[in-house]
């Protein structure tokens, strides 16, 4: 019987894949770099800082460049998170129907804990989750599995007891790095991906509370 689920944020919970992306794709293009469709595919869910180290090696990019580089997507970041984010279909009532069935919800990012506080008060969700752990909880970024790991930990239920809610196949690695059972659900730009490691995939996350219950 499943007792906790994790979410994941970014592309689970919160429509920001496609925005974050095209930060990424804006702000290399004004520094001179060009990213193609294959490379965006491939480095979908990935932390900022890990999608400018991959091109960094790609480009040949200087250190100093790299972090303006960063510094700019995070400003531009900044700028356009309170207009551009939004809830993904279903997220609000299927949290609501979990919450009332008796079901621990947590929350497990690599987002920072300023932008996730952002995000549980603009669509006041801070009541759901009895567990919330950020980047700065955290020393390894997904696929490392140190955040499921420590989610795990602070819970206190068995394994066989959890579940993950992932929409990355880095993430669904991580779930299952750390012995954790993970349901998979692709968004437009994620489904791509291989979600092979999943113990189950779903197409979206108002499916999540007929699956679990």
């Amino acid at each position: 019987m499943i007792k906790a689920i994790i979410f994941d944020l970014d592309g689970v919970l919160l429509d920001s894949v496609g925005r974050d992306m095209a930060i990424s794709v804006r702000i290399f293009k004004k520094f001179g770099y060009s990213i193609t469709k294959a490379d965006e595919q491939y480095i979908i869910g990935w932390h900022p800082t890990d999608r400018i180290s991959h091109f960094a090696k790609k480009f040949e990019i200087a250190e100093e460049e790299q972090r303006l580089i960063l510094e700019e997507e995070k400003q531009l970041y900044r700028e356009l998170w309170d207009s551009t984010s939004k809830l993904l279909p279903g997220v609000k009532e299927t949290l609501e129907t979990l919450k009332e069935r008796g079901i621990t919800l947590a929350l497990a990012t690599t987002s920072t804990s300023d932008s996730v506080r952002k995000f549980l008060h603009k669509f006041r969700l801070l009541g759901y989750f009895t567990l919330i752990l950020t980047r700065e909880d955290v020393s390894e970024r997904k696929p490392n599995p140190e955040i499921y790991i420590k989610a795990d930990d602070e819970l206190g239920y068995n394994h066989d007891e959890i579940i993950v809610v992932e929409d990355t196949e880095i993430g669904v690695r991580a779930a299952k790095s750390a012995g954790l059972n993970c349901v998979a659900v692709p968004n437009q730009y994620t489904k791509k991906q291989d979600f092979s490691m999943a113990d189950y995939v779903i197409e979206s996350i108002a499916e999540l509370s007929k699956f679990i219950c």
